[in-house]
């Protein structure tokens, strides 16, 4: 496109765009000091994997000569975790979901010495020190599960159910503050937060709270849900990052946004789905079911 020139409708991975060209330049090499603010923090970032991975190369050392990851981690000052059996799936403590790190310490054989396994941050030590053959458990084994998986299930769609009446309610109204007090939330305000802080009560913006940054100031954010809290948030001022946090943090600000706006878009087909298939009498909700969990859920949180 020439300068000043705007496309057709372009189709790529992220959806669809009209480009236009506000201005052009040529290719020539940037100078260090155009550059240096973007080099800097690739840098840092570098210097801080290589270091942890010498970190976790010399911990994994200590553990095989002495035969005790015990030893190693208490001479570095670390606490090593034990699980009890655990399947592929499940989430460990300290790890969460790695299904790559689960498929590498379920190939490990029973006592075999201890391995590292890189992880989505950082490393893991680990050592297999038993394996059980998998068995249909029988239903007084699981009955106390499958009673707690249920109730977590009704406790999620519950949440689920009361987040977004939340959120239909502050955005008619245009006052989440209001809201919260006519459904009996709590509302709560931050300092300014980056996007890959932390928040009380939220935890980590980078998961479904990441909807807070493609927000203007006085907007309303659909549900935020992380599965065991949830929450509507608003915009009340918005502050520019500096040049260099941009440039080092625009993708992955770009890709959680991307990721909650795809979530959205399958609650709201979930949403249509559930409403569809009740019409049609296909499902049916345990009105009593769900007034005692209710009842539970606030319990819980008094």
């Amino acid at each position: 496109l020439p300068k000043g020139g705007t496309s057709d409708l372009v189709q790529t991975s992220y959806g669809f765009h009209i480009i236009h060209v506000d201005d052009k330049q040529d290719s020539h090499v940037k100078p260090l000091d155009e550059v240096k603010s973007q080099i800097e923090p690739l840098l840092k970032q570098q210097k801080a994997s290589q270091a942890s991975q010498q970190e976790t190369e010399q911990l994994l050392s200590d553990a095989r000569n002495t035969g005790s990851l015990e030893k190693a981690a208490a001479k570095k000052g670390l606490q090593v975790i034990t699980t009890d059996f655990v399947d592929s799936k499940a989430l460990l403590p300290g790890i969460g979901s790695d299904p790559q790190f689960m498929s590498t310490a379920f190939a490990q054989e029973e006592n075999a010495p201890p391995d590292q396994a890189k992880l989505h941050q950082g490393y893991a030590i680990y050592q297999v020190t038993a394996i059980k053959p998998p068995s249909t458990p029988t239903f007084d084994e699981i009955r106390g599960r499958v009673e707690q998986e249920f109730k977590n299930e009704r406790a999620t769609q519950l949440l689920s159910q009361k987040t977004q009446e939340l959120s239909d309610r502050a955005k008619s109204a245009h006052d989440l503050k209001k809201a919260a007090k006519e459904l009996g939330a709590a509302y709560k305000t931050s300092d300014f937060v980056p996007p890959d802080g932390q928040v009380p009560d939220i935890g980590s913006m980078t998961g479904s709270a990441a909807v807070a940054f493609t927000l203007k100031p006085g907007e309303i954010s659909v549900p935020a849900n992380t599965g065991t809290t949830g929450a509507v948030l608003a915009v009340k001022e918005r502050q520019a990052p500096a040049e260099q946090d941009y440039v080092a943090k625009k993708d992955q600000i770009r890709d959680s946004a991307l990721q909650q706006q795809q979530a959205e878009i399958f609650n709201l087909f979930l949403g249509n789905l559930r409403e569809s298939m009740q019409k049609a009498g296909k499902i049916k909700v345990n009105d009593k079911e769900l007034a005692t969990l209710t009842k539970m859920r606030t319990e819980e949180n008094e």
